[in-house]
């Protein structure tokens, strides 16, 4: 099997696995994937519910766990929508559809009907056909106006109008008696006598479907009114006919009568149902952490109805609600955007593990919403324990600004603020009051923010988790004030959570750190401390095994932390770093001069080429010992830093010297150190420290008009060398590690005066000392500087 290689890019915090696709490997990939998992995860766990399995009940089964309300709802009462529905239908109006052309009709048919008898006898008498011809023919004539008119004539009414033959007077009165009735009101076969006029009743005109109430029921006739009408007009209208024909007309008119106002039977059903359908459920309000249903209790049809409402948009699915979800997800990947871009722009320039933070603040909103969860759920379950404890009252308790101080201390105090928004914002779809509890969170968060970023120890955790208090309890006041419940019990058990989430958040942070330090190799000040103890097994290896380099690791530390203070980098980290600068040189300490004791250097019976192997390795071999002793990224870039791409001129001088004379050139590369050039101020001013320290040990008579010289030379010499391109360190940052370096040399290399041995003179036998007498220094008591060489670095 192939081996695994990974090649760490530096610039960018990410490790290169050669086994994995290419586009895994692409930088912009990377930020997206977790962008993505991120807001995925993060709409997962804002998402008010999620049901895996939407339980089942059935009517009079035992419940068999408690089932509470995890938030308001409403559900629907049917008994009472049933009877509105009802009420509402038998307001409802019946619709009858009225036919204005009846009469109309009727009067045509019958006109038809005369013309066509009349035609018929015209015919016999103009034709004089025998009786038996004629008889037949008019026979079959009356067959067709039956035809016409829609009903059989009786003997007596065909008698008397052919008596005349059907004349056409007989027939305009007959018409005339028709709308003569029809005038007189709307003709029905229901009587609508009975019918309350409070209702109505609707009218429809069947030819352009317009619709008119109508209240006034007395003027709609019935059939039976109608024929009275009839008899009643008769005796006006056809008061010149003969009985028998004004009786044949009476009976024929009754008959051919039709109501002209119908029962619409199915637009009346379908406008109930329309009104059945818009009448609004009646509904009651579930309110959050209200029992539904104990364990052990019978479901009721009340218990189902609130249930079903419960699971509403869940029943038979094993998913999120997927709008809440899509929207979730969308507006917390564009916030997430706009912070990226803020991030980018103004933060991350000055950051060296770029995806790797990234990485982190992803982590940490996951965290600090999984931190809310939980804290949801504990306080919904003290609630249910204690419930005179106000429901909302241990929301002020959950530790809202635990990832911004993680944020804050593993990265920096910009990312922490950029964050203690971001961590807001996701907290605020918790709750109701999604305002208040923003504010809330975001106060608490950029407090902590700022007052945790100067951690040199673990008890500033808990400072800040008091200050936080102090903050949260102010909040909480604002509130309160904004709703008018300053002077009440809640607001005093909410003044009183909002203290002790101050100190929550502290207590979580400060014990997650350690986690994260590890599984991301972040390097806090906490740790930088913790390895600053000279105690350290590898510095009393140091001490025993390379004395000279354990020395010159601490004079160096001692130079870039005042320097460091000067130029406003981190003084902690630069001088821990110096400590453990030249660790790699435990595995070779006799190869290096400071190290030896006697006067014979191992170094000189290896070619140069060795020799500037040797001393190089110290850096590789230093990175190796600081991933076993698990320093950190910080510490670790340091010494891999320390040296830059420096040339170690003296061997290479050396091998100049030595060379073949057929050989045209010595390859320089083999005597550079591998770098990279520092890429921090702190990283540069190790490299400045330890060229500085090396090179004054060669001082002889170390006056500060020489140690200001030498220190000047060597910072030009490895500016000169574009050593510091890459630090971020500027010309007045230089100077003033100058000036920094000037000092702490001059406070090592002092001169001390050397007191004469007092005169001593007999006094009664007796040698007494004179300690006003002075003696000119001795040359053992003045500062010689240790031996060094070039070697050694």
């Amino acid at each position: 099997m192939p081996k695994n290689k990974t090649k760490l890019n530096r610039k960018n915090g990410t490790v290169k696995d050669t086994i994995l696709p290419a586009f895994t490997r692409n930088i912009v990939f990377q930020r997206w994937t977790v962008l993505i998992v991120m807001s995925l995860l993060l709409a997962v766990l804002l998402s008010p519910e999620i049901h895996i399995i939407t339980p089942k009940y059935k009517l009079e089964s035992i419940a068999t766990k408690d089932v509470k309300a995890d938030s308001d709802f409403l559900v629907e009462d049917k008994v009472s929508t049933e009877q509105k529905k009802a009420e509402a239908v038998k307001r409802a109006k019946p619709i009858y559809d009225l036919d204005r052309y009846m009469p109309s009709r009727i009067g045509m048919t019958m006109s038809k009907a005369f013309l066509g008898m009349a035609e018929v006898y015209n015919r016999v008498d103009r034709e004089k056909l025998q009786p038996d011809t004629a008889k037949a023919i008019i026979k079959e004539a009356r067959s067709e106006i039956e035809n016409i008119i829609g009903l059989p004539l009786t003997d007596s009414e065909f008698k008397a109008f052919s008596s005349y033959k059907f004349p056409i007077d007989i027939c305009n009165n007959n018409v005339k008696l028709i709308y003569s009735v029809y005038n007189e009101g709307i003709i029905s076969r229901e009587d609508f006598s009975g019918i309350s006029t409070d209702n109505g009743i609707i009218i429809r005109n069947i030819k352009n479907q317009s619709e008119q109430e109508k209240y006034d029921l007395a003027s709609i006739l019935s059939l039976k009114t109608a024929y009275s009408h009839i008899e009643k007009n008769a005796l006006f209208i056809l008061e010149d006919e003969e009985r028998n024909v004004r009786n044949a007309s009476i009976s024929l008119v009754k008959r051919i009568l039709q109501p002209n106002l119908t029962f619409a039977k199915n637009a009346t059903e379908q406008r109930k149902e329309l009104i059945r359908n818009s009448v609004k459920p009646v509904f009651y309000k579930v309110q959050k952490n209200e029992m539904i249903v104990r364990e052990g209790e019978k479901i009721t049809s009340v218990h189902l109805d609130k249930l079903a409402a419960l699971y509403a948009g869940y029943e038979g699915s094993g998913f999120l609600n997927i709008s809440i979800f899509t929207g979730l997800f969308l507006a917390i990947t564009l916030f997430s955007l706009i912070l990226y871009y803020v991030f980018t722009s103004q933060i991350a320039t000055r950051l060296k593990h770029i995806n790797t933070d990234i990485l982190l603040i992803g982590i940490a909103a996951i965290l600090q919403v999984l931190l809310a969860r939980i804290g949801i759920f504990i306080c919904d379950s003290i609630y249910h324990a204690f419930p005179l404890i106000p429901a909302g009252a241990c929301m002020y308790a959950v530790p809202f600004s635990t990832a911004a101080m993680l944020v804050v201390v593993l990265i920096n105090r910009e990312a922490g603020i950029l964050f203690a928004v971001f961590s807001s914002f996701l907290i605020s779809f918790l709750f109701e009051e999604k305002a208040s509890m923003f504010f809330f969170s975001l106060l608490g968060s950029m407090v902590a923010a700022f007052k945790i970023y100067e951690c040199k120890e673990r008890s500033a955790f808990f400072k800040t988790g008091v200050i936080v208090g102090f903050v949260n309890m102010g909040v909480i006041v604002c509130l309160s004030l904004l709703v008018g419940r300053l002077f009440s019990m809640e607001t005093l058990i909410n003044i009183v959570m909002g203290a002790s989430g101050g100190f929550f958040a502290a207590a979580v942070a400060i014990s997650i750190i350690p986690l994260f330090e590890f599984v991301f190799g972040y390097t806090t000040d906490i740790k930088l401390l913790e390895l600053a103890n000279l105690n350290q097994p590898v510095f009393q290896q140091m001490i025993m095994v390379a004395p000279g380099t354990y020395h010159h690791s601490v004079v160096v530390a001692s130079m870039v932390e005042t320097a460091a203070d000067a130029i406003g980098a981190n003084s902690l980290l630069a001088k821990v770093s110096a400590y453990y600068h030249d660790i790699g040189k435990l595995k070779k300490a006799l190869y290096f001069i400071e190290n030896q004791k006697g006067p014979e250097n191992k170094l000189d019976k290896l070619s140069p080429k060795m020799s500037s192997l040797v001393v190089i390795s110290h850096v590789k071999e230093g990175v190796e010992l600081a991933k076993d002793y698990k320093l950190g990224k910080a510490i670790i870039d340091v010494i891999r830093q320390h040296h830059g791409t420096r040339l170690v001129g003296y061997f290479y001088e050396k091998a100049q010297k030595n060379k073949d004379p057929s050989v045209r050139a010595i390859p320089e590369g083999d005597f550079r150190y591998p770098g990279p050039k520092p890429q921090s101020k702190e990283a540069g001013l190790v490299l400045l420290g330890d060229v500085v320290e090396a090179s004054s040990r060669t001082l002889k008579n170390p006056t500060p008009s020489r140690i200001k010289s030498l220190v000047e030379d060597r910072i030009n010499q490895v500016l000169m060398e574009g050593e510091l391109n890459e630090s971020d360190l500027t010309l007045n940052d230089l100077n003033k590690i100058a000036e920094s370096f000037t000092r702490t040399l001059n406070g090592i290399f002092h001169q001390r005066i050397d007191y004469p041995e007092p005169v001593v003179r007999e006094n009664n036998g007796k040698k007494e000392n004179n300690g006003d007498s002075y003696r000119k220094p001795s040359e053992k008591n003045k500062v010689r500087p240790s031996k060094s060489s070039a070697s050694a670095h």
